[in-house]
């Protein structure tokens, strides 16, 4: 599949009221524009459920399928990306909606753990066999408007039985969140009490990422939108505003965790890919 700059297919629309507890957002592409394009994959923080009624999304990871609708089914759950290559093709005419969880959701709706998702997509009820009865109706939905398909999506998840997570991990996660990843999770631990080594398995276990890369995918994907929305800016002013120390530790992080300096990397930035990972730090 070839590379190439692509189109904005993804809108946003509100969460319905019975996903809100664990969906953070939602993107739909309804789309009669024929495309056939490659996008880097990079670390939001989060989780995604997709569901192709129409075209066909892949899953890539260091040049192997590990995904394709047109094999494996209409319903992909996405994990989390570290350091591998990772890329998402899209082909014909879309017709897609991806739930992009909070950060524990994806466990607490489908019971699924971040480790065993990490740098994979894969049909969920693969991964967990209780799910397949009752995202059958999903699978099997034939002709519907979008917005129906949206509500079935809708009902179908918020009926599913509910997985627990401990209050403290719950916690944790809403003090990095408000702080966009700029913390110390030292210091975090001794707030709330909590057994380091024991807070940092439980936390990489259910997340896919460790406390410490979670924060730096915060922080990265803050000062992407922030440098999105200024079309560059002023690279010390965002430095500052995310938490970096300066401009050149923001600049070499920024480097490590999506493979280019700001300004390289805005002059060659998908608009699919900000659609992702710039716009799920708001």
């Amino acid at each position: 599949m070839t590379k190439t700059s692509n189109p904005d297919i993804y809108r946003p629309i509100d969460v319905p009221e019975s996903l809100k507890p664990y969906v953070r957002r939602i993107l739909i592409a309804d789309s009669n524009e024929q495309v056939d394009m490659l996008v880097d994959v990079c670390a939001t923080g989060y989780h995604y459920l997709g569901w192709v009624w129409r075209g066909r999304w892949q899953g890539i990871v260091n040049a192997k399928t590990r995904f394709d609708s047109d094999i494996d089914g209409p319903l992909h759950f996405s994990g989390q990306v570290t350091k591998s290559e990772i890329s998402a093709g899209f082909q014909r005419d879309i017709g897609q909606i991806f739930l992009e969880f909070t950060a524990v959701g994806h466990f607490q709706l489908l019971g699924i753990t971040g480790a065993r998702m990490l740098e994979d997509a894969v049909a969920p009820h693969i991964l967990n066999p209780a799910l397949k009865p009752h995202l059958e109706t999903i699978i099997g939905a034939g002709d519907l408007p979008t917005s129906a398909r949206m509500q079935l999506l809708a009902d179908v998840l918020s009926q599913l039985p509910k997985h627990v997570v401990s209050d403290k991990i719950i916690t944790a996660v809403e003090r990095i969140e408000a702080a966009d990843g700029d913390i110390r999770i030292a210091d975090l631990v001794d707030e709330l009490g909590l057994a380091e080594r024991q807070f940092r398995t439980d936390f990489k276990t259910l997340i896919g990422l460790t406390p410490k890369s979670f924060c730096k995918a915060l922080q990265i994907n803050q000062a992407l939108n922030h440098l999105l929305v200024s079309n560059g800016g002023d690279l010390a002013g965002v430095a500052a505003e995310t938490g970096f120390s300066d401009q050149a530790h923001f600049t070499r992080a920024f480097r490590d965790f999506l493979g280019k300096s700001p300004g390289g990397y805005l002059k060659n930035v998908e608009t699919t890919l900000a659609r992702f990972a710039g716009q799920s730090r708001q």
